[in-house]
């Protein structure tokens, strides 16, 4: 087989800039002191270097103690009880603040219809700026997702579900923690993205 040459209109996705080379080097030497902690706890892959101080974050601010440093699980753990701590990370940038569960399965799924799993969505702008956390717990969100599971399956697809925060809190009572934010900044913030509604009755 020969190589195509090709009028894709795919080639023209995109908006190619020249690289900036003052960021490349301001960014590179931001992060030299960062890869000295990651050899320091022998902690070498980024992405999970970085979702652990992130999941960790959140899960101290929500009084869990324990943090799973496996793939497989739930996030969070309290040292002293069987509760269980889901966490989901959003940028501030993002269109849309959600919870996102990829790869669901049905064993995941009824997971969520357990009394002792919390689920919570920590809202960052930048790197480390964790500006509020919304989190709580319903046992329809695990029918939900045990749902959709099944649909995706009998259509032969990945489950990939999305709960955004506003549906968390209105349809499933979750509660707002702001925390580099204050209370009535939180509370002007989501009345602008997602409208009027009682949100001071979701402040944690």
């Amino acid at each position: 087989m020969q190589f195509l040459n090709q009028s894709l209109g795919f080639f023209n996705k995109g908006h190619f800039e020249p690289i900036d080379r003052n960021f490349i080097t301001e960014s590179y030497q931001a992060l030299k002191p960062i890869e000295e902690i990651q050899n320091k706890y022998n902690k070498h892959d980024n992405d999970s270097f970085l979702n652990e101080l992130r999941d960790s974050m959140v899960a101290l601010y929500l009084d869990y103690e324990l943090i799973n440093i496996q793939k497989h699980g739930l996030d969070a753990k309290r040292s002293s009880s069987d509760e269980f701590l889901e966490i989901k990370q959003v940028s501030f940038q993002s269109k849309t603040w959600s919870a996102t569960f990829n790869d669901t399965t049905l064993e995941k799924a009824k997971v969520f219809c357990d009394i002792k799993t919390t689920l919570a969505v920590g809202v960052w702008n930048n790197i480390s700026n964790l500006l509020f956390i919304v989190y709580g717990k319903h046992p329809k969100i695990g029918l939900y997702l045990e749902q959709k599971v099944k649909e995706c399956h009998n259509e032969s697809r990945r489950s990939t579900q999305t709960i955004g925060v506003s549906k968390l809190i209105k349809e499933f009572d979750f509660k707002m923690k702001p925390i580099d934010l204050k209370e009535q900044e939180l509370i002007n913030l989501f009345n602008l993205k997602f409208g009027h509604f009682s949100w001071e009755n979701h402040l944690a």
